[in-house]
């Protein structure tokens, strides 16, 4: 039942970050504390070790996603000087419910499904084109 109440968290945090650019950092936030919120929950309902073991395969499985999404960027985007990010972070079992929806949503918006915000590959991308044109009419001009 609890993994049903975190799953049930974690996608609408999810959608909530996906579908409102403008709003996806609070949404992130307010995901992360309400997976808190269960968890704190479990711990009180549930023995430690199983409360600990479900948050702990949501963590895993999370920083699964996350690892793919950063694997497919760098290959995407090998060439362009993207930095690339840590496929790997310790963070992750802490961070994990804001970073499950941020990784789909820069998912989404790199591979054009939704409209690109300024945090995706997307984005950055369109603006140095635009900047570049930019430049490049200012100079003939």
């Amino acid at each position: 039942m609890w993994a049903i109440v975190l799953f049930g968290v974690l996608l609408w945090t999810t959608v909530c970050v996906v579908l409102n650019a403008a709003l996806r950092r609070g949404m992130g936030i307010m995901g992360l504390v309400l997976s808190y919120a269960v968890l704190a929950w479990m711990v009180f309902d549930l023995p430690l070790v199983e409360a600990l073991i479900t948050w702990s395969l949501f963590a895993v499985l999370g920083g699964m996603l996350t690892s793919v999404y950063e694997l497919w960027a760098r290959r995407r985007y090998a060439g362009t000087g993207r930095r690339p990010r840590p496929i790997l972070r310790l963070t992750g079992l802490i961070l994990w419910p804001a970073m499950v929806p941020d990784a789909f949503g820069l998912m989404l918006n790199d591979a054009g499904i939704i409209p690109a915000d300024e945090r995706s590959e997307t984005h950055q991308e369109d603006t140095l084109r635009i900047t570049g044109e930019m430049t490049a009419a200012s100079k003939r001009g």
